[in-house]
């Protein structure tokens, strides 16, 4: 069977400091990387990541943006955001304002694609979820306001040794399979 190599490019978006960096490291590594000190993202890092989808011989390479939070970087992180795939907003379980801005986020992320038309696809991730008893965000209205906005929702803690920080991530490549497939289908019908 031959190897299919799908591309996606995926946005990570958010407030400073909920940990969007040590998501991306922790996925990519499988674990083994975790910045211990926090380090300001200036702008947008990119880091790349397989994802082989199961029972397929096909790899999703995810190009995860990890967009700077900060407010002095938005108007040059938007420029990186023309042509996203899917889109994962993060923010922190236990700051409420993180989450609140999510909506922001998703609206900026809305008016600076090119895909006007389509709706976004992507996930909604609480991270440290470790932090149980200074969570300020419950599960069930994060994954309210996740449905509403079309998005799954993911709890994760990327505090090593990690918990389910792949989970999201296996999602959106595999939404993303699904809809190469679709894709596929659709065009060996006109023939």
């Amino acid at each position: 069977m031959a190897q299919t190599l799908l591309r996606c490019k995926v946005v990570l978006a958010g407030d400073a400091t909920v940990g969007k960096t040590a998501l991306a490291q922790m996925f990519q590594s499988k674990g083994t990387v975790f910045p211990k000190n926090y380090k300001l993202t200036a702008g947008v890092e990119l880091i790349v990541a397989p994802v082989l989808i199961p029972n397929t011989s096909t790899t999703v390479e995810l190009y995860l943006f990890d967009s700077g939070g900060q407010d002095i970087f938005r108007d040059s992180i938007a420029l990186c955001w023309s042509n996203l795939s899917m889109v994962a907003l993060v923010y922190d379980a236990t700051n409420k304002e993180s989450f609140a801005n999510c909506a922001m986020w998703l609206d900026m992320l809305k008016k600076h694609r090119l895909q006007k038309d389509r709706p976004i696809q992507g996930v909604l991730i609480g991270n440290k979820s470790d932090l149980r008893e200074r969570c300020a965000v419950s599960a069930e209205v994060a994954e309210e306001w996740a449905q509403s906005h079309g998005l799954q929702f993911f709890e994760v803690s990327a505090k090593p040794p990690g918990r389910d920080v792949d989970v999201p991530f296996a999602f959106l490549a595999s939404k993303w399979h699904k809809a190469y497939e679709n894709k596929i289908a659709a065009l060996q019908s006109l023939s």
